[in-house]
């Protein structure tokens, strides 16, 4: 079934901004062959995921009749588009990475040929696909490398992706990034990610009253802190391992009321595996409730942190509480990233002819020609260098003893390639993330040809010998000429 989207052309409904494109004027422009690439802009490096929802949204195409009868009323200036594209699936060739494969700013992980007409209108089906997945993804890595290999990573950002099946996303490309495990039960239940939890701090207000009404500590034979009594119940509760929220009141109180609470007997002692501290100075309070359960008789407890961790915060946590176990990351995972991949679908060939848009901004000057991703391997396996150049040259790179072409054929007659499991995924991004010596630092250039093409092909876009000034009023002649120059 199609969905309407009026915010920006797309799919089968599209963007009235195109309305002169999709009213389909020109037939010979609407069946002539065209490419498109795709890329992002945003993200140093990120996994590139999303393959299986652009299958769902290429196989999901065909617009449904009450969304037809919308486009013939006209509304948005597709009376003839919708025409033309009733009872039509995309039949195109698509290419692309494999799924997981580490891409760079500006790489083209993907492209797309076909009639121009339907071509153009997959846009949003790319953008949807693989936006979401290669930001959270990109995340996770960035927390990953930041904690290091041995930490324990676990998704926290359920009750902050305010929906459900957004939050599932989140949880599967957190986990391919680099995450061990997730808070999200639905998660784990579609998708077989292990599911983790710690208790919560209202489980320690849920037993305000024992402070009126409190237990005898027979120990000491004075009354137990109602925290040491939560604590108490929620071992008994968990017996084949837990771990306790010590910052409900006051981290050290709460340190404490747990030390009481494990030491009460055996099987308490024995459920207690791990300790949680979500608030304060991390690194100092975990260092100290680590220290202080160990003299106590309380050894090899995992100390997690949470927080509204950032990357940043992570390492510094790292470099000051080395002991540090895990990390539970929720809001900086999914709603307040500090960059989305910022996904753009261009057009790069129109019936064989490389093409681009020039734009005035210099970073937004798009590639011509049909594209390929090369990247280097030493005789190590170790990844060198990659090149963005055309699909017929053959590139060499220094210092590679392989070049590989990463852009291969994905979708073809309505029929795609194999997608590996989110498992094979997971282990695809961490094998090929060992294989950079400095990831944030890897060289990434245009071949020579490429380079060529693109800034001959802007200066004869941007030569003007029409005369249109003789026809034209200038009001500002100083400025346009100035433009016409540059």
């Amino acid at each position: 079934m199609g969905t309407l989207n009026i915010d920006r052309y797309h799919a089968a409904m599209g963007d009235a901004s195109f309305k002169d494109v999709a009213r389909l004027h020109d037939q010979r422009l609407s069946d002539a062959e065209a490419t498109f690439y795709v890329t992002q802009r945003k993200l140093p490096f990120a996994p590139c995921l999303g393959h299986e929802r652009l299958v769902r949204l290429l196989v999901d195409s065909q617009i449904d009749r009450p969304r037809l009868r919308f486009l013939e009323q006209d509304r948005g200036g597709l009376q003839l588009f919708a025409k033309a594209i009733e009872d039509i699936q995309f039949v195109g060739k698509i290419r692309a990475v494999r799924p997981g494969t580490i891409v760079f700013a500006h790489e083209p992980f993907a492209d797309i040929r076909g009639a121009f007409g339907l071509t153009q209108a997959q846009e949003i089906k790319f953008e949807h696909a693989f936006d979401l997945p290669m930001t959270t993804a990109s995340t996770a890595m960035q927390f990953r490398m930041a904690a290091g290999d041995n930490r324990w990573l676990s998704d926290f950002s359920l009750r902050r992706n305010g929906d459900i099946e957004r939050a599932v996303d989140i949880a599967v490309y957190a986990f391919i990034g680099g995450f061990n495990d997730t808070s999200n039960l639905e998660a784990a239940h579609r998708l077989d990610i292990p599911a983790v939890g710690t208790e919560a701090h209202y489980w320690q207000q849920a037993y305000i009253e024992y402070m009126d009404q409190p237990e005898i500590e027979p120990r000491t034979g004075k009354p137990k802190h109602f925290e040491q009594v939560a604590f108490e119940r929620w071992l008994d509760a968990n017996p084949n391992g837990t771990t306790l929220l010590l910052d409900t009141i006051d981290v050290y109180m709460g340190a404490v009321h747990a030390a009481m609470a494990a030491t009460s007997n055996e099987a308490r002692r024995r459920a207690f595996k791990g300790f949680r501290v979500d608030s304060g100075n991390l690194a100092e309070l975990g260092e100290w409730c680590l220290h202080f359960f160990a003299a106590n008789g309380l050894h090899g407890l995992r100390a997690n942190l949470t927080g509204d961790l950032t990357v940043e915060r992570v390492k510094d946590i790292v470099a000051e509480f080395p002991e540090v176990a895990g990390f539970g990351i929720g809001t900086k995972l999914s709603s307040e990233v500090p960059a989305v991949a910022g996904v753009i679908f261009k057009q790069c060939l129109m019936k064989d002819q490389p093409t681009l848009k020039a734009s005035n901004s210099e970073d937004k000057i798009t590639l011509p020609g049909r594209l390929q991703l090369f990247r280097g391997h030493d005789n190590r396996g170790m990844y060198v260098h990659d090149i963005i150049g055309l699909d017929d040259e053959q590139v060499e790179i220094p210092d590679a003893v392989k070049v590989e072409r990463l852009l291969v054929p994905f979708w073809e007659n309505g029929q795609h390639s194999a997608i590996p499991s989110i498992e094979k995924q997971k282990a695809f991004v961490e094998e090929q993330r060992k294989r950079f010596i400095d990831i944030e630092n890897y060289p990434c250039n245009l071949s020579e040809k490429l380079r060529r093409l693109r800034d001959d092909l802007v200066a004869r876009l941007r030569a003007d010998n029409s005369g249109w000034q003789e026809v034209l009023k200038m009001t500002e002649p100083a400025v346009v000429e100035q433009e016409t120059k540059g």
